[in-house]
């Protein structure tokens, strides 16, 4: 039986897509799942398969013909982790923050491991036999027109992260609703705004579907997040909060944490990264502590003091750290891991699976 609406089914994945965009990032990004690391054993023609999870593979069979209006990577340079007991077993709570900022690479070397990723997809996509529509005939489509004025241009710049594009493409939709995020929770007006950012994703999801039929090729959109350190609360849980001790580990190393393609052609999918990939910590020279303030070490021995006198037995503390890449590894190793996370996925494409 025919469906008597045959755009039915775009609509409804355009509602998962607003969906999606109103989960908190940190949940999207797995933190409870393992990484894979990339190293000489991992060998991406036999990882392909199980390193994505798919929704509606249908979209990817018997795609000839590409265009990739959307490609933005988001790098996170600061993170901060919190840990707390209960009080519950001891005479006071005890809590620790744990921050780490990104050192030795800035928003050029952002840019440019994008630029020249985004080129190397291209290339492995016309290596594999499909054709990729040039971006000057999809800026000329009016719905990508539109979809490019309700974005906003590359790159977008939050106090944790920075996430760029290739030149002169802005970042619309979901690649623009999710970004700024990192291991910590939201606060309640950042969820209100994701929430109206979902809803604007929603609605570039129906133009993307019109700017499929407009070009008459599968269109592919890709968002990608790398981090540099692992935070663990290490007070997670009942038992966790019962200690008299608080703590958060830490491990620095870059890592693709998320990755998303999504494929609208006969209907619409998505292939997300199934594990975040972990990649070679030579990415970084230095792990230092950082040198506090006047002020800072001031407001320290002020709340130390005030404890004292008030006698509530409760500790606090907070460390702040420094990872420092090395500009070149880091561009090398970080590309690297990307451009393999890229590969994988049109493998998935070429075999319409």
């Amino acid at each position: 039986m025919n469906n008597p609406n045959p755009h039915r089914s775009f609509k409804r994945m355009a509602a998962a897509v607003a969906l999606s965009a109103l989960l908190p990032l940190a949940a999207q990004a797995k933190d409870d799942v393992a990484p894979v690391a990339l190293d000489a054993g991992f060998k991406a023609s036999e990882q392909a398969t199980r390193m994505f999870s798919v929704a509606e593979a249908k979209a990817l069979k018997g795609v000839k013909k590409v265009a990739v209006p959307l490609f933005s990577v988001e790098f996170v340079t600061a993170d901060a982790q919190r840990a707390e007991t209960s009080g519950f077993a001891a005479a006071g709570r005890a809590a620790a923050t744990l921050a780490y900022t990104l050192k030795g690479v800035d928003e050029a070397d952002f840019q440019a491991i994008t630029a020249s990723l985004y080129e190397g997809f291209l290339a492995n996509l016309k290596g594999a036999g499909i054709e990729v529509v040039p971006h000057e005939l999809v800026a000329a489509s009016p719905s990508y027109r539109k979809l490019a004025a309700s974005g906003v241009p590359s790159p977008i710049r939050s106090d944790s992260a920075i996430t760029a594009a290739p030149p002169g493409m802005p970042i619309y939709g979901m690649n623009k609703a999710q970004t700024g995020g990192t291991s910590s929770g939201a606060s309640l007006m950042g969820a209100f705004a994701q929430m109206g950012a979902g809803f604007g994703a929603a609605g570039a999801a129906l133009d993307t579907i019109t700017l499929q039929q407009e070009l008459g090729a599968a269109v592919v959109s890709v968002q990608m997040k790398v981090i540099f350190v692992q935070l663990t609360n290490n007070n997670k849980g009942f038992l966790g909060r019962l200690s008299s001790t608080a703590s958060v580990g830490s491990s620095v190393q870059p890592t693709v944490a998320s990755a998303t393609f999504s494929v609208w052609s006969a209907t619409g999918g998505t292939l997300t990264l199934a594990q975040p990939l972990a990649l070679d910590a030579a990415a970084f020279s230095d792990v230092r502590k950082k040198e506090k303030s006047t002020g800072e070490k001031a407001g320290l021995v002020a709340v130390a003091v005030l404890g004292a006198l008030i006698g509530s037995g409760s500790t606090s503390s907070r460390d702040d750290m420094e990872a420092v890449a090395d500009p070149a590894k880091y561009r090398d190793i970080v590309g690297a891991g990307l451009g393999t996370v890229t590969q994988m996925f049109v493998q998935r494409l070429k075999a319409g699976e």
